[in-house]
């Protein structure tokens, strides 16, 4: 008699609805077929771009359960995205039937949580524990500041969250974190912040995303028999895009495999583009250390791309060292040459794109939805955006906002707005507190009751902080922010558009929180910044730059009824493919990124970036580098990237004029890049400010380094540096009490102590 606990009694007899396992082997190819029919312990599958790997890992899975060799629930898949996921499930139950209901296929996150809702108690967390987001996470940090008295403009909750977040990656908590770091003040501190933030999460029975990574690993270890039971019942495990994994994901792979041994891992590492995101590459590249019986299977044979495509992308990563060597081919065409075009500037970079995208329409019937364009960093989406508006293509920022829509960018745009027009209230609303100075929703209210009360702006209202009823760090940074406004109005009429945006960025404190917080995300919105002040470059006056912006911030998306053009980074590519793809700014210092250069790692994996973004291509690929290009609003010239060098020139169609007589080489690139780097940090004032109209007298004072001076806002002062001559000099002087400030002297209200 079969029990009622039986196999057969709670799932039936699956047999008979299994389909024939010969029929999930039609259509592959003799290396997809070794991957689906290998049993018996560990498989490497090395998938090339485009060479199927989806379909191998689907067609594997469904074999299993159509031979009998494991059953649904004996099954774990995991990969990284919830979509990935749902995709796998639906293409596996599409082979096999409701059968695959039963299979565990997740993200890593989702996988831990489930195992945490079962046994969080080992740990000692309730099992109704709490998760809390990214937004969650960072408003703990900043709490725990204020409550320490930290400046979080020094050290910002940003900036912490993502070194706690990088620690726990790395498998650290507080401890091992402050012992990691040594003696280094700043990490000491965000070590005792990290300490208190485990200690709040405790307390609240919550766990934060990495968390969920973190804790299940060390719920596994904590409890054996809680182990052993997921290893026996998870027969095969297979993990999508291995090469993407981190420290904990790969122990907690190892661990749930270590009893059957019969562990499928599928990627690329010519693919490995997130190690700002913790992954390593090492995870694939080792396994066969690991592993010493492996069988390993290369996927070589392309089904996206033509020939020549693939030539150039197996050119350009073969100059990897850290790789496994493979040689991507297909068995359709040889395929058009790739296009090059050498552009004057970015503008005439942009403009071409714009006709090459027109061609691609034109000429192959292509809709603008088959169509991508491609760059390295978010910043440089503004040109390219403004030219396909002139141009009439309709497009859409893919992962991303457009450039006007940037917080950044239109932070600094309301700056500009209330330095132009002080009474917009809108802008001094958005802008005074940002960055944080304490002027939260409660001092917004009170100045805003005291400027309806007294018929003045909002921004007036801040000048009588104290009468509107604000006290301790609301009145002293609605003050600082006063200050600053009449600063930068001062300045205006002096300075270009341009130098004005680089006074904002630095006067309100923008750029120094990016730079001190140091994560990617940071670099990035700096890079925006700067390409801002590349935009307020092309103006007369800062009211012409702040109507003109109004303008293409606010236009409507052209109709995107056929479809629209998709605009992204490298980044946001991968995984995605399109008939006819333009990659950008292939420069130094842009493509490879600025900060691989010094940095072999780092190198390689930008080389890994080119390699994914020539594979996005199916058919028709193009190009494009610039002679020169405007960084925080100043002309440089530019050096072709390597990259380019990379591809074989039988492979490619030059269709550029012979390039200026002043372009860098490589001989000189260690110049180039250093003079490209010093823009990128935001500079004082530009040397050819016009001569005030009434100068104050102090650049007469004969300043020097260490000399006491006094402001009539400001106080006390040191001179910390002195440059340029005349109407000219400047000074950075640094303040008792309202720290560093970059002064042009003859605008200034300074004298000798």
């Amino acid at each position: 008699m079969t029990s009622p606990f039986s196999d057969e009694a709670l799932f039936g007899d699956l047999d008979s609805a299994r389909p024939n396992p010969a029929d999930l082997l039609e259509g592959l190819t003799e290396p997809q077929r070794a991957a689906v029919l290998q049993r018996g312990g560990p498989l490497l599958v090395v998938a090339g771009a485009g060479s199927g790997k989806t379909r191998v890992l689907t067609r594997r899975i469904a074999h299993l359960l159509a031979t009998g060799d494991a059953r649904a629930w004996e099954v774990m898949a995991i990969t990284f995205t919830n979509k990935a996921a749902d995709e796998m499930r639906r293409r596996v139950a599409d082979l096999v039937g409701p059968e695959a209901r039963d299979m565990w296929v997740s993200t890593f996150h989702s996988a831990c949580l489930r195992m945490l809702r079962a046994h969080a108690d080992v740990l000692g967390y309730e099992r109704g524990f709490t998760i809390y987001d990214a937004g969650d996470a960072q408003n703990l940090v900043e709490r725990i500041m204020n409550e320490l008295n930290l400046d979080t403009k020094r050290l910002s909750p940003r900036s912490v969250t993502a070194a706690i977040s990088a620690a726990k990656n790395e498998m650290m908590d507080a401890a091992k974190y402050e012992a990691f770091h040594g003696a280094d003040p700043s990490r000491k501190r965000i070590a005792e912040i990290f300490a208190l933030y485990e200690k709040r999460l405790r307390g609240a029975n919550a766990m934060d995303f990495d968390d969920l990574l973190v804790n299940a690993v060390a719920m596994l270890r904590a409890d054996a028999d809680v182990l052993e039971s997921y290893q026996r019942r998870f027969r095969y495990l297979l993990v999508d895009e291995f090469q993407d994994t981190n420290g904990v994901q790969n122990e907690l792979v190892m661990m749930l495999a270590a009893q059957h041994r019969n562990l499928c891992v599928v990627g690329d590492s010519d693919q490995s583009i997130y190690r700002f995101r913790a992954a390593d590459v090492r995870n694939i590249l080792q396994f066969e250390e690991r592993f010493p019986d492996a069988s390993v299977i290369v996927l070589e044979q392309n089904f996206r791309s033509t020939q020549t495509i693939l030539d150039a992308a197996n050119a350009v990563i073969a100059r990897n060292n850290r790789r496994r060597a493979k040689n991507l081919f297909t068995e359709g065409d040889q395929g058009e040459k790739i296009r090059l075009y050498r552009a004057g500037d970015e503008y005439d970079e942009g403009r071409w794109v714009a006709s090459e995208l027109r061609r691609f329409a034109s000429e192959y019937g292509l809709n603008w939805n088959q169509m991508a364009v491609f760059y390295r960093t978010n910043a440089q989406s503004r040109i390219l955006e403004e030219e396909m508006l002139r141009a009439g293509i309709a497009y859409r920022v893919i992962s991303g906002m457009r450039f006007y829509d940037r917080k950044e960018v239109k932070n600094v745009l309301a700056y500009a707005r209330l330095i132009v027009n002080p009474r917009d209230e809108a802008s001094a609303r958005r802008v005074i507190n940002e960055p944080k100075r304490g002027v939260g929703d409660s001092a917004q209210a009170k100045l805003g009751a005291y400027a309806a009360e007294n018929a003045l702006s909002f921004a007036e209202a801040a000048d009588h902080a104290a009468a509107a009823g604000l006290t301790g760090r609301a009145l002293n940074g609605a003050t600082k922010f006063s200050m600053m406004l009449d600063e930068l109005r001062a300045l205006a009429n002096d300075l270009s558009p341009r130098e004005m945006i680089e006074a904002i960025v630095r006067e309100s404190g923008m750029g120094d929180a990016l730079r001190e917080e140091s994560t990617d995300e940071a670099y990035s919105r700096l890079e925006n910044l700067g390409e801002l002040a590349s935009a307020a470059a092309q103006y007369e006056t800062l009211l012409d730059f702040v109507e003109r912006m109004a303008l293409v911030a606010d236009s409507d998306q052209l109709d995107a009824g056929a479809g629209a053009v998709s605009l992204m980074t490298l980044h946001v590519a991968k995984g995605l493919e399109f008939p006819a793809v333009i990659i950008t700014g292939l420069e130094e210092t842009i493509f490879p990124h600025r900060r691989a250069l010094s940095d072999d790692a780092e190198l390689e994996e930008e080389r890994r970036l080119c390699y994914v973004g020539l594979t996005r291509a199916m058919r028709h690929l193009s190009l494009t580098h610039a002679w020169t290009r405007t960084t925080w609003g100043q002309r440089t010239d530019a050096l072709a990237s390597r990259f380019l060098a990379e591809v074989p020139s039988e492979l490619v169609v030059d269709l550029s004029s012979t390039p200026p007589l002043r372009r860098a080489s490589f001989s000189d690139e260690e110049g180039f890049v250093g003079r490209s780097s010093s823009f990128a940090e935001g500079r004082a004032f530009g040397a050819g400010a016009a001569p005030p109209v009434r100068s104050t007298g102090a650049e007469l004072l004969g300043l020097a380094r260490g000399d006491v001076v006094i402001h009539d806002r400001y106080g006390r002062g040191v001179v910390a540096s002195v440059e340029g001559e005349g109407y000219r000099a400047k000074a950075v002087v640094i303040f008792d009490e309202h720290g560093s400030k970059h002064l042009m002297l003859a605008m200034t209200p300074l004298r000798r102590a």
